[in-house]
Order: structure tokens, then sequence, then C-alpha cells
């Protein structure tokens, strides 16, 4: 093999490098626009990440606030039930109060009642002395 020949092989070796290069300087070049578009959608996903956690911080205040508009009517509303109950209780003692002097009237009217009647089946008159 001649000076020629070693410098045809070496031409065809650079030619071969030279369209590895190019292929590479493509392949590099698709890397460069998927990073980029892989930075864009991180940027986008960071932004979508950070609505979406004021959004829950929304919320949570929200949610907060109910809360403690419930604790807060459960609180009235517990005390009006204790209330109730209180004034019930009390009804019903003196509702069992009433009934125990309806009865006591009762049994002493039934007593003058029978009473009054014993005189006349013993022969009395009324109003003799």
């Amino acid at each position: 093999m001649g000076k020629r020949g070693i410098l045809r092989r070496i031409d065809e070796h650079l030619a071969l490098g030279n369209e590895q290069m190019a292929r590479g300087n493509e392949l590099m070049a698709g890397i460069r626009e998927h990073m980029a578009r892989g930075n864009d959608l991180s940027v986008s996903a960071n932004d979508v990440m950070e609505a979406n956690r004021q959004a829950f911080q929304d919320l949570r205040t929200t949610l907060r606030q109910i809360n403690l508009r419930n604790e807060r009517f459960m609180t009235e509303h517990s005390k009006t039930i204790v209330e109730h109950t209180r004034s019930l209780v009390e009804m019903r003692a003196e509702m069992r109060e009433s009934r125990r002097e309806f009865v006591d009237e009762m049994q002493a009217q039934r007593r003058a009642l029978f009473a009054i009647l014993d005189r006349f089946e013993n022969g009395g008159a009324m109003g003799t002395a």
C-alpha cells in the first residue's frame, strides 16, 4: 500500500468521522430541543403546583372558617339544649307538684263527701246541732 492508498484511507476515515460528527450534532440538537421542552414543562409544572398549593391553602382557610362557625353554632346550640332541658325538668317538677296538690284536694273533697254521706246514712240531718 502506497502513499496514495494511505491518504485515500485517511480521507475515507475523515469522511466517515465527518458523517458521524454530523449525526452526533443532529442528535445533540435534538437533545437540546428535548431539554428545552423539558425545562418549559418543568416551569409549567411548577406554576401548576404553586397554583394548586394556593388553592389548597385557600381551601384550608375556608374549611377552618366553616369549622369555627360550626363550633360556635354547636356551642350555642348545646347551651340552648341544656337550657331547654333544665326548663323541662323544672316544668316536670312543677307539674308533679300541681298534680300532688290536685290529688290532695280531690282526696280531701272525697273525704268530705263521704263524711256527708255517712251522716245521711246515720239518719242525721244537715244543719242539726
